[in-house]
């Protein structure tokens, strides 16, 4: 394992934490139920609609359907953005040292080290990678936050030795 540690500097980004709720949400088992959901509405829908005809009430269940199946009535967005504007955590420039021990997180009013073994999975889509930790608790690294395409596999193989096989989402 590269004996060097790897130092991160990033600020919070909004988009990148809706995104990250995204990927987590597209993670669990939610996702499968929403859709089931979704066919269930068009399914009523398609039924109301064959036996009682076109009626505001008997097509209603299509568009939410479709809201449905792209998640469009959830709430959670909005609270991450109430979250990350209230929060003055995310106002400051994070530093992240990540060696063989732990992840060492620094900030203004942040000076933190966790060790691996607090984690438990890695999501990760094409801009970012979430250390999971618990049931929506997550840190969420940028991969902007790297230098290099050789960081990027560093930080990944030594995921991979700390907690495990790592998890891609699209």
């Amino acid at each position: 394992m590269n004996a060097q540690p790897l130092e991160l500097a990033f600020d919070n980004v909004l988009a990148e934490h809706l995104a990250a709720e995204r990927l987590y949400y597209r993670s669990t088992r939610f996702w499968k139920l929403d859709k089931l959901v979704a066919v269930a509405l068009v399914s009523f829908g398609g039924y109301l609609t064959y036996t009682v005809g076109l009626r505001w009430w008997s097509v209603i269940w299509f568009p939410l359907a479709i809201a449905e199946w792209f998640n469009l009535l959830s709430l959670r967005p909005v609270q991450v953005w109430y979250w990350f504007k209230h929060n003055p955590k995310f106002r400051e420039t994070y530093h992240l040292t990540i060696d063989e021990d732990a992840l060492y997180f620094r900030t203004r009013s942040i000076d933190s080290r966790v060790q691996w073994d607090h984690f438990s999975s890695l999501l990760e889509n094409n801009t970012l990678c979430l250390l999971v930790y618990g049931t929506r608790m997550y840190s969420l690294i940028p991969k902007r936050a790297f230098k290099t395409e050789a960081e990027l596999g560093a930080f990944r193989a030594l995921v991979s030795a700390k907690i495990g096989r790592g998890k891609s989402g699209a």
